[in-house]
């Protein structure tokens, strides 16, 4: 039957709330406004408009879809970064607002430069770090690389779609940048690599634990097996004075910052916090010749 725009919502909100759903009222309005093509902001230009039988049943059909704990991103196939939308599904992670502060912190570094600088985004997933850099920055020169092939397919996607001009590579970690002639080097790296433990992982969100991909998430039995690596090769592919940029799990900050204070390839090494004053982003400086 036909329903107004605010008591759709407020049905809405109760059946998702009925299913566990975090900020269920967000997502019920965000349901709408994707079904409706509308900016949230619009909604009160509506709220008592009548919604026919057609526009109810296609409205409750999102509803009960994310009920279901398909995440939000799934169902509209977008979800927003660094002020751009990028198109995600289950092969990629959702980025999230905190990574927002790893793009940033490399965004403050990068303004030191007047000169071309060249950013390796490792383990990019949607793109979202690398293409954002690519669109703010324009003394950055972006190479974005991931051992999924669909990862990867969704990168191209994104950068079509933002215009952005990115080289992307697909391999496993640094493989794409070894050569016969020496190793391929960065002024910076940025990653976001699976960081959590692997025995934490059934313990996540359905959301998360079912429908984002297990390869953007475990990063082993302590969490750390994909930093040990990247702390270890990173050098081989940094200029000297090369920068590196890591989001870290909320509590491996100091962890990490004090593997890199016994390693002599690494100095200025500092620790940001996010919103929550959890540990989010690990900054270090190579000294390599």
């Amino acid at each position: 039957m036909a329903m107004i725009v605010k008591e759709m919502l407020e049905m809405g909100q109760r059946t998702l709330e009925g299913a566990g759903i975090y900020d269920a009222k967000v997502d019920a309005e965000r349901l709408l406004c994707y079904m409706l093509k509308l900016e949230r902001g619009e909604l009160f230009m509506i709220w008592s408009k009548t919604m026919d039988d057609s526009q109810c049943n296609s409205y409750f059909e999102l509803i009960d879809t994310r009920a279901t704990r398909l995440p939000l991103q799934h169902i509209t196939g977008v979800q927003q970064f660094m002020g751009y939308d990028f198109k995600v599904d289950k092969n990629v992670l959702i980025p999230r607002l905190d990574t927002e502060l790893l793009a940033e912190a490399v965004m403050d570094y990068a303004n030191c430069f007047k000169g071309k600088i060249t950013v390796l985004d490792l383990c990019c997933g949607s793109g979202a770090i690398g293409i954002s850099l690519a669109k703010l920055c324009k003394n950055m020169k972006i190479v974005c690389s991931d051992i999924s092939e669909d990862a990867i397919r969704v990168t191209r996607e994104n950068a079509k779609a933002l215009k952005a001009n990115i080289t992307i590579k697909k391999g496993d970690m640094f493989d794409p940048f070894k050569g016969r002639m020496g190793n391929t080097k960065f002024d910076i790296i940025v990653s976001n690599p699976p960081y959590i433990e692997s025995e934490v992982i059934p313990t996540l969100e359905e959301e998360v634990r079912v429908h984002e991909p297990q390869l953007a998430l475990d990063g082993g039995e302590d969490g750390l097996d994909f930093y040990r690596q990247i702390l270890k090769e990173a050098p081989k592919h940094l200029n000297r004075g090369g920068m590196l940029f890591l989001e870290v799990g909320h509590n491996q900050g100091n962890i990490l910052a004090d593997k890199l204070a016994h390693m002599v390839q690494y100095t200025d090494i500092e620790v940001k916090k996010d919103y929550n004053e959890f540990d989010r982003v690990l900054i270090c400086k190579t000294q390599v010749k």
